[in-house]
C-alpha cells in the first residue's frame, strides 16, 4: 500500500507517493485520519499511473509556468504563487475514483461530470489546510476557459484569475508534449497549431502567444 502524501521540498509543497502499511482497520492505526498531510491510500498496482500522469505532470507543468513567468516578467511573489499552484493543480484527481481517472475510452456523461469535480475537490482539500487563498483559487479555476465554457464556474476572460489563465496554457501544453494515458504525445508543430487555434477561446491570447514564443525559442536553441 502507498500513501499520496503532501510534503514540503525546497520551499514548495508537492505531492509524493510514500510506501506504507495499511491493514484496513482504521480503528487500529488511524494513520489516514490523524495525518492531515495524507490525501488518500494508493493501491500499489496503481502507483505508477498516479506518478506518471498526475505527479510528474504537475512537476513538468510547474517548469513551464516558471518559463512563462520569466517571459512575462512576473514579480517574485506572483512567480512563487504560480509555481506552487502548478505543483498542486491536479491534487483533486487523487480524490477521483481510479476507474474513471484511468479510463482509456471516452467518458460517459456522469463520469465526465465526476472528473470535472477535481478542481473543486483539490481546492477544498487545500483550503481545509489553510493554503493561501490565491493558490486555492488558481487550483480551483485552472480549467476555466477564456471563452466562458470551461468548468467549474464558467468564468470568462478577465473574470478568470490571470495566473489561472497562465496555468491553463502550461497544463495543456505539457499534456500535449508528454501525452496522456489515452492519447500519445504530439510534435511541437502540432502544439503550436493547437495554441494558435484555441487562442481567444480556450486560452488567453497573450499567454498562448508567450507559450508559442517559448516553444519557438527552444526549437531554435536545439537546431
Amino acid at each position: 500500500m502507498e500513501f499520496a502524501l503532501l510534503v514540503l521540498n525546497d520551499e514548495y509543497h508537492k505531492v509524493e507517493l510514500a510506501g506504507g502499511y495499511c491493514d484496513g482497520k482504521c480503528g487500529v492505526c488511524r494513520k489516514c485520519i490523524n495525518n492531515r498531510n495524507i490525501l488518500t491510500l494508493i493501491k500499489e498496482e496503481n502507483a505508477e499511473f498516479y506518478q506518471k500522469y498526475v505527479l510528474d505532470h504537475q512537476t513538468r507543468t510547474a517548469e513551464l509556468c516558471k518559463k512563462v513567468s520569466e517571459a512575462l516578467s512576473l514579480d517574485e511573489g506572483e512567480r512563487r504563487i504560480l509555481i506552487q499552484s502548478a505543483l498542486l493543480h491536479d491534487i483533486g484527481k487523487l480524490l477521483i475514483p481510479f476507474n474513471i481517472l484511468s479510463k482509456n475510452g471516452p467518458l460517459l456523461p456522469f463520469e465526465r461530470r465526476i472528473m470535472e469535480f477535481h478542481p473543486l475537490k483539490g481546492a477544498e482539500w487545500l483550503r481545509e489546510r489553510n493554503f493561501p487563498e490565491e493558490i486555492v483559487t488558481i487550483v480551483e479555476t485552472h480549467h476555466e476557459r477564456y471563452d466562458g465554457i470551461g468548468y467549474p464556474y464558467g468564468l470568462k476572460g478577465n473574470g478568470i484569475p490571470f495566473l489561472a489563465r497562465v496555468l491553463a496554457a502550461c497544463d495543456a501544453t505539457d499534456a500535449m508534449m508528454s501525452g496522456r494515458h489515452y492519447k500519445a504525445a504530439v510534435e511541437k508543430k502540432f502544439i503550436i497549431e493547437e495554441l494558435l487555434r484555441n487562442s481567444g477561446s480556450q486560452f488567453d491570447p497573450m499567454v498562448a502567444r508567450t507559450m508559442i514564443e517559448i516553444i519557438h525559442e527552444e526549437e531554435m536553441a536545439n537546431v
